[in-house]
């Protein structure tokens, strides 16, 4: 995660994002893994994501947010009494998801494994 999802700047963070992906791509296609790159039929090749790219993807959809920037800019543009309320809330909702991320990982790749 980079420190723009932790502010709730999602969108400031794709492309340390994509660098990220292509890291672990690189990384993918020098574990020789055939899965990823190999060809199909029809000689295209076939790219199936690893579970770090998983990881990576659903840690950073899940987002874990301490400073929900963009809510608070909101809810003071339409007039809130206290536009910074929502931290408290944000941080609880997105603690929660991104531990059901981590835990879902975590069983996929277990269950990946056996």
């Amino acid at each position: 995660m980079t420190p723009a999802n932790v502010l709730g700047l999602g969108w400031a963070c794709t492309p340390a994002g994509l660098k990220a992906m292509e890291e672990l791509a690189k990384l993918e296609e020098e574990r020789g893994n055939p899965a990823y790159g190999g060809n199909i039929g029809n000689g295209k090749r076939e790219r199936i994501a690893n579970n770090e790219m998983c990881t990576f993807l659903i840690l950073n959809i899940s987002s874990l947010q301490l400073i929900p920037v963009n809510m608070i800019a909101y809810r003071q543009q339409y007039g809130s009494a206290n536009p910074a309320g929502i931290i408290a809330p944000a941080i609880a909702a997105t603690f929660v998801s991104t531990a059901v991320a981590v835990v879902y990982c975590k069983l996929k790749d277990k269950k990946r494994r056996v």
